[in-house]
């Protein structure tokens, strides 16, 4: 028997197990499994009165909120596609991604009525449905007032398990946005091996601190909800409203970047919460160094997982739980190897290539291209075939990311292929120049990138920040960094800004820090 591998599947499954459990908290309120399902049922059969058939888009431009949260199911179940901007990018990266995706209707929360009236000026088939606002509007529909007028019937279209259900558009920091078309397949068995690699079960409540729009966010409403767990919904990261939700609602799991766990651990509030239900911090988007690891359970509870993912694969490549054969080894290493990418998940292979081509060793030293392939991999670029051959040539995801594996099958994410900074002949990885400096108590968060230089190619250059309360001169900084490492590694110059550029996920963009530096080369 094959049973086609529609994410639906997830959602009935919760309904009838745990129907009377509560699924989702919101601001708004709350709603059991069973609600849930009701009101992605009414959303399908409400958007099908608006015109949506199979393989038609609809983007949402939204917090995290229970609206979006319904869309991962309510959209895709009768085989629409579902398409959730980025809210941290600027309005004329909407609206290319808007042009590409042409989406049928576009759900919008209040707090961006503006770009919805403006996107829909530019493309007047668009149906708009404004999300936080009652009793209708002349222009548009309201979303509770088309749920309400829609049937709650069970949805039972037959959708093709290869046929495409979400699209993700990359940041677009190096070129224009690509949409990443991930089909049910893809989605189903990600979130199975992430639910099994993960070790959770019904007793998960997931904070959703990561906007779900965002690479480290999207997975969770498939396996959260295939286990009935519980979501609790952030629309804004702050860290006090971080710590009111763990408290009030036994929070017991949160995906974070580096950066949110930096500013959890030095908000002041944190002492006045009790942070006890806390069992797992999943921390993505750059590897940690061990004092920061162990800095943050102790801090913070809860075990560090870090982990590894991109948008081609769905997105979680990598878990860094430690094996039951490690958990003997010394605590420094154990830290160290819960700050990696981490293992592979089950049904994801990955290996690393040199420049020629041929596969290295997991030695934990030898240093390429990380390649995946999977079941949860992408299906190619939307719209993009020649994108899509380049990066999926030979049977592999070709990821951009240099790597080491290490002999006990952890991986290690050293830089970006276009981080790389080349100085004399020789490679220099920016991480590991980063985790020095991240080991100067003084130092909150630094970027390293390459500088160019007319005799050497390259050199290192270093932006910092700096701990609120702490004090550090450029010079001890440098000084620091030449103590631990090789002469040629060491930054040459270095800036304290009192705050580096992030994405809205709170990752560091190197990108910025060029840019400043080539704005700096053409003032001078």
């Amino acid at each position: 028997m094959k049973v086609p591998l529609n994410v639906k599947r997830f959602l009935d499954r919760a309904s009838r197990i745990y129907g009377n459990k509560v699924a989702v908290i919101d601001q708004d309120g709350q709603f059991t499994y069973r609600e849930f399902h009701e009101r992605a049922q009414r959303l399908s059969h409400g958007l099908q009165s608006l015109g949506v058939g199979q393989g038609d888009r609809v983007a949402l431009l939204a917090y995290n909120n229970h609206p979006l949260l319904e869309a991962y199911f309510g959209v895709v179940q009768f085989g629409a596609i579902l398409v959730p901007l980025n809210i941290r990018l600027t309005f004329d990266e909407i609206a290319y991604i808007v042009e590409d995706a042409e989406p049928k209707v576009l759900l919008f929360d209040s707090d961006f009525e503006g770009w919805a009236k403006e996107l829909s000026r530019l493309h007047p088939e668009i149906r708009l449905v404004e999300i936080g606002i009652e009793g209708g509007h002349p222009d548009y529909q309201d979303y509770e007032s088309l749920l309400a007028g829609a049937s709650s019937v069970p949805i039972d279209t037959e959708v093709d398990e290869d046929q495409v259900a979400e699209i993700f558009y990359t940041s677009g920091t190096t070129s224009r946005p690509k949409g990443v078309a991930l089909t049910h397949r893809s989605l189903y068995l990600h979130a199975l091996q992430t639910g099994f690699g993960g070790g959770l079960d019904d007793t998960i409540v997931l904070l959703h601190t990561i906007p779900l729009f965002h690479v480290n966010g999207w997975g969770t409403p498939h396996y959260v909800t295939a286990l009935g767990g519980t979501h609790v919904m952030l629309r804004r990261f702050v860290p006090r409203r971080v710590f009111e939700l763990v408290q009030a609602h036994g929070v017991t799991h949160a995906d974070l970047v580096p950066t949110m766990v930096g500013m959890l651990l030095e908000d002041a509030s944190r002492a006045q919460y009790d942070l006890s239900s806390l069992v797992q911090l999943s921390v993505g988007g750059a590897p940690s160094p061990s004092s920061f690891v162990a800095a943050s359970m102790q801090g913070l509870g809860g075990q560090y997982c870090g982990g590894y993912g991109l948008s081609e694969s769905c997105p979680v490549v990598a878990v860094a739980t430690v094996k039951s054969t490690l958990r003997d080894a010394p605590q420094e290493l154990q830290n160290t190897l819960r700050g990696y990418a981490g293992l592979p998940l089950v049904g994801i292979d990955v290996r690393i290539e040199g420049a020629d081509g041929r596969e290295l060793p997991w030695d934990g030293t030898s240093v390429g291209e990380l390649l995946v392939r999977g079941d949860s991999v992408m299906q190619g670029y939307w719209n993009q075939p020649e994108a899509t051959e380049t990066t999926l040539r030979g049977g592999w995801l070709h990821t951009g990311d240099v790597a080491i594996i290490h002999p006990e099958g952890y991986i290690k994410i050293v830089d970006r292929l276009k981080d790389i900074i080349i100085s004399g002949g020789e490679n220099i990885s920016t991480a590991e120049i980063e985790d020095v400096l991240y080991s100067h108590p003084a130092v909150r968060e630094c970027a390293v990138v390459g500088r160019p230089h007319e005799k050497w190619g390259e050199v290192v250059h270093a932006a910092v920040s700096l701990r609120t309360g702490a004090s550090a001169s450029e010079e001890e900084l440098l000084a620091y960094a030449r103590e631990h490492l090789a002469a040629f590694k060491a930054p040459r110059s270095l800036e304290i800004w009192p705050e580096l550029p992030k994405t809205g996920t709170g990752k560091i963009l190197k990108s910025s820090v060029r840019e400043r530096l080539q704005g700096d080369r053409e003032g001078s």
